[in-house]
């Protein structure tokens, strides 16, 4: 799933616009961004408290197993790398 900061109808309109498969969920309070520290709280920055580009992989129990907060919104994480981690993550001989 997805986490944006944008209100819930403008989240969606992106979402069909982009043709995401997944869900995109709005975190206007910014709550969820701030426990993860992906939101920017710059004073500098005319957008002040934005989210940074982030993925995490949570597992079942709740345990994040997996953490990338990017330095450029235009950056992406590649599918490879995202797919290593979670074979990984499902390799029952490696410490998790």
């Amino acid at each position: 799933m997805g986490i944006s900061s944008d209100f819930l109808p403008a989240s969606a309109a992106w979402s069909e616009k982009m043709g995401l498969t997944f869900p995109l969920l709005s975190d206007v309070s910014r709550k969820t961004l701030e426990a993860y520290d992906f939101l920017e709280t710059d004073p500098n920055n005319r957008l002040y408290r934005y989210a940074r580009r982030s993925y995490v992989i949570i597992d079942k129990a709740g345990i994040v197993r997996y953490k990338k907060i990017l330095e450029k919104p235009g950056d992406l994480v590649s599918d490879d790398e995202l797919l290593k981690e979670l074979d990984r993550l499902n390799e029952p001989d490696k410490p998790k």
